[in-house]
């Protein structure tokens, strides 16, 4: 079975520095899955980390005005990792987007599944409460995932049970054999690290933003210091605040996958993350 490396956590972690010393020990290549990141430019704003040594694929796919969902992100994520294969050299998946990750390793199917027109006109006038029955008569397991917000979105509701009805396995087993590492940190450490990365982007991020971009972390504030609407002080205590706001979402998420085998970034021996590695590679 075909070999994938993930490399996840929160933002501020180090996973692509991780990332990129793995690959130059197991002759790997990057894949980038951050969310953020696929976009043209915005090196500064989205945290991108460059390397003259190894490949990092995804970086800078779209512009910022294109359309980008998961299923875009899967079906370019899946092209480069076969090249990768090919090659003879390991993909190492890394990024904080945890949907992403979670799309490209158990749920790859379900994003191919075409709308059910017959299925969306039955429930077209359908309740909530209908949907809901529904769907945990159609997919329990899928109902049991869902939180209070999804469970009340009737588009929401109606694209399970499509999926449900179109007899996708929710956990089918994986076509690779995926290893996942994950970088955690104290909040205090966490707070730090992203608070001395913003004030390093600062300014060249400045640079970057403009009108109609998409909703990335600190654009907002930004924009308003360059229109002169606000002091650098807060507008940087507002992209710190929202980027340390966007990590704990991320670590909540993650804390909900089983199988990943974390490690403290205050004590970080990479020894142990390769020989971590190592031992599942050689297997």
């Amino acid at each position: 079975m075909k070999k994938l490396l993930v490399i996840c956590g929160p933002t501020g972690t180090g996973k692509t520095k991780l990332a990129i010393d793995l690959a130059e020990k197991f002759n790997g290549e990057l894949v980038n899955a951050d969310s953020r990141q696929v976009y043209k430019g915005l090196d500064a704003l989205t945290g991108k980390d460059r390397s003259e040594k190894v490949p990092i694929w995804l970086y800078d796919v779209v512009e910022p005005i294109a359309e980008f969902s998961v299923a875009h992100f899967v079906r370019m994520a899946r092209l480069v990792i076969e090249d990768i294969h090919k090659r003879g050299k390991l993909p190492i998946v890394v990024g904080g987007t945890g949907f992403y990750l979670r799309a490209l390793t158990r749920r790859i199917d379900t994003l191919l599944i075409a709308p059910n027109k017959k299925l969306r006109d039955r429930f077209l006038h359908a309740s909530v409460d209908q949907l809901q029955k529904e769907l945990r008569q159609a997919d329990p397991d899928k109902w049991k995932r869902m939180n209070e917000s999804d469970r009340k979105n009737p588009r929401r509701l109606v694209r399970a049970i499509e999926v449900a009805a179109a007899a996708a396995v929710p956990n089918a087993k994986p076509k690779q054999d995926v290893l996942w590492i994950g970088l955690s940190a104290t909040r205090v450490i966490l707070k730090d690290r992203i608070s001395k990365r913003v004030a390093q982007r600062f300014n060249q991020a400045i640079k970057e933003v403009r009108e109609g971009l998409p909703p990335i972390l600190g654009a907002g504030p930004l924009l308003a210091y360059v229109r002169g609407e606000k002091t650098k002080d807060d507008a940087m205590i507002q992209w710190i605040q929202a980027e340390y706001a966007y990590a704990r979402r991320q670590m909540t998420w993650f804390r909900k996958e089983k199988n990943i085998q974390w490690f403290d970034i205050s004590d970080l021996d990479l020894t142990k993350v390769e020989d971590c590695v190592a031992g599942w590679y050689t297997r």
